[in-house]
């Protein structure tokens, strides 16, 4: 039907794809030419590669967030996505449920005759029993109950809504409405949404026709089971209490912290009482999402740095600062006295090593295991997690016994691992996140100057250190004395006798300059600009800081071929990035710098994919995340 070209069913998954390929390929099945736009909310990998194989084959809108940004942020992506591609309805519906092409059309042709309406259908099991045809919440008390039941409380002062698993929008509307409040993370929201849409003079309707078949609780239990999922006990009775937060009066607030315990056990016993012969898992969740409910405040994360200061690694700087200026999260630095004794919620690491090795001497070295020792008990006491940013593949070599015990046992604390790239595979069985390093662009922008680059100028900048392929970028330039080139190594090598090869290459090539200071920002900015190529000569490189630090100064690099830096070049652009393979010859030098000459990159490389406050708010989803069940 030509009308559904305007409409694009929006659908939220987490986990095994199954349910995708149950329900959303009938509803794609009945409802040509409408737009399928799915959100992958990351579960596990091979979950996400199904989900992109399923959307590929079917000709559906992919959306993939890093981490699992929730229900209602997850229907904003999809919601953002339809809406950039032209729809002007949106239908939004669970990944275990299906409607037919007139209930569509009914739900459809509702909203846009009356533009501030959120629409649902009556909602059936699969069993045909109604499960839900409109829900009055009492403002009173916090009970639910279906809109039949309206004549047994005539004098209640009531809020309508409609489940979430399926109803309809304008893009009016939703514009209006500015989505889902995203801190709500799965339950309630949908609550939440039709209160907003009542503040704002709209209505909450069932449309007499509309159905939808649910089979419910499709990633909150297993199927065939009553019981339902730790998060599902959490979510339901935190959110409970935020809702009253946001829109009660303090008196009614104070009636429904009364009546919270009661609210709980009821949540509770919607999956029965077999769950009780195993308490532990859903009467915790129940105890966390009261303890949670009457906290108003933001996630508190101890920081692994000890202080910003001007030779800190920019990333970690821009990181903190970001999430510095969000409301959802409190960021506070590293010092054992706080990480012993200090309050916080969530400990994010980054280099875990450098708690234990950052020390210069034997007896400041023992004195860190100790108070290591320490912290990581008061981790396991307090059952704080740990959320870890995966960094480097494996640890560095000269760790001691006692250090590789005190890693494994941080490892142990880990609840979250986020990595800078899905190629990365970190080797704890935990959620895992992928949020992209975000560009250095704004830091480096108030110490940039008009600078000249130099003719056929190859800079290496950043550490020495032998596994960064700095001896073998020489020995291909001493090899090749014809070659017109300027080669410049800035940074700080990790030995002496790195130091040595360096200083003796240079003083035996006029073509080779180093200074092997550190460079301060303006220094390194400097370099970088004077540069016709940035060149990373590393024998073995997974992530690194260095290349987008070039290429956020808008220089070309030539780095090693791997998968990593292979979808790299293909999101910056042609041109920006250049690979080689094994180990750098002259020949690759060559290449690369007759490339730049001669099909010059246009414009700067797109690195519109990594900005700080979308990093921000993916780390702070994290952050919560590790606090949930």
């Amino acid at each position: 039907m030509s009308e559904l070209s305007r409409l694009a069913v929006v659908v939220v998954s987490y986990g095994d794809p199954a349910l995708l390929e149950r329900h959303t390929t009938q509803v794609a099945a009945a409802l040509p030419p409408a737009q399928i736009v799915v959100v992958d909310n990351h579960s596990t990998d091979s979950h996400r590669d199904a989900v992109r194989a399923l959307c590929e084959r079917e000709g559906w809108t992919g959306v993939f967030p890093g981490t699992n940004t929730g229900f209602g942020a997850g229907c904003n992506l999809g919601a953002a996505a339809a809406l950039a591609e032209g729809a002007e309805v949106l239908l939004f519906l669970n990944p275990d449920a299906t409607i037919d092409t007139e209930s569509a059309v009914r739900l459809m042709s509702a909203v846009e005759a009356e533009p501030l309406l959120l629409a649902g259908p009556t909602v059936l099991g699969p069993d045909g029993e109604v499960a839900s045809a409109g829900l009055d919440l009492d403002l009173d008390t916090g009970m639910m109950r279906p809109w039949r039941r309206r004549s047994e409380h005539p004098e209640a002062e009531t809020l309508p809504w409609v489940t979430g698993a399926c109803f309809a929008v304008t893009r009016e509307l939703w514009e209006r409405l500015s989505g889902f409040d995203e801190r709500y993370f799965l339950y309630w929201e949908d609550v939440d949404l039709c209160a907003r849409v009542q503040a704002l003079g709209g209505r909450v309707a069932v449309i007499d026709g509309a159905t939808a078949i649910h089979s419910g609780g499709g990633t909150q239990r297993a199927e065939g089971s009553r019981a339902k999922s730790p998060a599902y006990y959490y979510f339901n009775i935190r959110n409970r209490a935020l809702f009253a937060r946001t829109w009660l009066s303090q008196e009614r607030q104070r009636a429904w912290r009364r009546g919270a315990a009661g609210a709980a056990y009821e949540i509770l016993m919607r999956g029965g009482r077999r769950q009780l012969l195993h308490p532990v898992r859903p009467v915790s969740a129940v105890a966390r999402g009261l303890r949670d409910g009457r906290r108003d405040r933001p996630v508190r994360v101890l920081a692994s740095a000890r202080e910003l200061r001007a030779t800190t690694n920019p990333y970690i700087v821009q990181l903190v600062e970001t999430l510095g200026q969000r409301d959802d999260t409190e960021v506070v630095l590293f010092g054992f006295a706080r990480a012993i004794a200090g309050r916080y919620d969530v400990f994010h690491v980054h280099w875990p090593e450098l708690l234990l090795t950052s020390a210069r001497t034997p007896l400041r070295r023992l004195a860190r295991r100790l108070l290591t020792t320490a912290f990581i008990t008061r981790l396991r006491l307090t059952r704080t997690p740990v959320v870890r940013t995966w960094h480097n593949l494996v640890r560095p070599d000269g760790l001691s016994r006692w250090d590789h015990l005190l890693l494994n046992a941080l490892e142990r604390r880990t609840r979250h691992v986020i990595r800078l790239t899905d190629q990365t595979a970190p080797p704890l069985d935990v959620p895992t996140s992928t949020i992209l390093h975000a560009h250095y662009r704004d830091w480096f922008e108030p110490v940039l100057v008009p600078v000249e680059p130099v003719e056929r100028r190859v800079l290496y900048f950043g550490l020495i250190k032998p596994y960064k392929g700095v001896e073998q970028l020489l020995d291909a330039v001493a090899d090749s004395p014809e070659a017109g080139l300027d080669v410049r190594l800035v940074g700080s090598p990790s030995d002496p006798a790195l130091a040595d090869q360096v200083r003796a290459a240079a003083a035996a090539d006029a073509r080779i300059s180093a200074d092997l200071t550190y460079a301060d920002d303006a220094t390194l900015a400097a370099e970088i600009a004077a540069a016709t190529l940035v060149v990373l000569p590393y024998k073995a490189m997974h992530n690194s800081g260095a290349l987008l630090l070039a290429l956020s100064l808008d220089t070309p690099v030539l780095a090693p071929d791997n998968e990593v830096n292979r979808r790299l070049a293909e999101e910056v652009g042609e041109g920006w990035l250049h690979l080689f393979e094994g180990t750098i010859t002259i020949e690759d030098l060559e290449r690369a710098l007759k490339a730049v000459a001669t099909s010059p990159p246009d414009g700067r490389p797109d690195l519109s994919a990594r900005e700080w406050p979308e990093s921000a708010a993916l780390h702070a989803a994290v952050f919560r995340a590790s606090l949930y069940p």
